[in-house]
């Protein structure tokens, strides 16, 4: 006698389990809910409520635990939406995103970091983008394109960030925190700028501008960071015709504070070197 169920009666079966897991998981997002809600009153953060460095430390360490066939960027995605609610849940944020040429891209990247709830600032261009997250009211984070040297200020906003006036302002953030791109996904990077300083997550860059003679050369530049005790990585160089000096950002490795006594060990600078922030190293193809 065939005693094993037949197809109809196992998907019934299935089906009861995936309720009951979903109702599992149900569970556990009301109870995250509440930690974060103790978290909003009783653990003393103030001011800007993001710490991308601690959302890129929690999404490593699940990675590297992660087994079976749910695939790992969707590990990526679930979290990304509970740090987004974690963020409604604890008050809420607006960002405030450059316009132009990208902007669109750079809409999608910021939606898809930042999840859809997220409300919106366009902004024609990157002054008008960073003064949103400067002035009374206004948005908490900027996104803005990715760097570059050119002279009219598109992708070279970095030494708008060189200022130490009342209200200093970071790169706090690299997006896509993943790098690999399905088809259909937005394309291009942008960088995140805060009214705080970037949180460590164990594997970050931090960003340094320098200011030297126009005719220091980008590898005398680099030698001169090197030989302070800083491992440097991507340099751009804004040059402005006319003007007897040039500013450069230098990408280096870790994080940097303003009393990094590296800093203050460069030499062939004209000016002291301004830390502009930094950002946890996005996942990689190989993740």
């Amino acid at each position: 006698m065939n005693t094993a169920p037949s197809p109809s009666s196992r998907l019934a079966e299935l089906r009861t389990q995936l309720d009951a897991i979903d109702n599992q998981i149900h569970d556990l997002l009301m109870q995250r809910a509440k930690v974060v809600e103790a978290v909003a009153t009783d653990g003393g953060k103030k001011g800007t409520k993001i710490r991308p460095g601690r959302e890129a430390s929690i999404l490593r360490r699940l990675l590297a635990r992660h087994q079976g066939a749910l695939p790992r960027q969707a590990i990526v995605r679930f979290w990304r939406e509970m740090f987004g609610a974690a963020l409604i849940i604890e008050g809420g944020q607006t960002m405030a995103v450059c316009d132009g040429e990208g902007g669109e891209a750079r809409l999608a990247l910021a939606r898809e970091h930042f999840g859809p709830l997220t409300p919106v600032r366009r902004h024609h261009n990157a002054s008008q983008t960073l003064a949103d997250i400067t002035r009374e009211g206004g948005a908490q984070l900027a996104v803005l394109p990715g760097l570059g040297e050119d002279e009219d200020g598109k992708t070279s906003w970095w030494p708008m960030l060189t200022s130490t006036g009342a209200k200093r302002l970071y790169v706090i953030a690299k997006i896509p925190f993943w790098t690999k791109r399905a088809e259909g996904l937005p394309q291009g990077d942008a960088y995140v700028v805060a009214a705080v300083p970037p949180d460590a997550s164990g594997q970050d860059r931090g960003l340094v501008a320098l200011q030297a003679s126009a005719d220091v050369s980008r590898a005398s530049l680099g030698r001169h960071v090197r030989e302070a005790g800083f491992e440097p990585g991507t340099m751009w160089v804004r040059r402005l015709p006319g003007d007897t000096r040039i500013t450069a950002l230098v990408e280096v490795d870790g994080l940097v504070e303003d009393n990094d006594p590296r800093l203050a060990a460069i030499t062939g600078l004209e000016a002291p070197p301004a830390v502009i922030g930094g950002y946890a190293v996005p996942l990689g193809d190989n993740v």
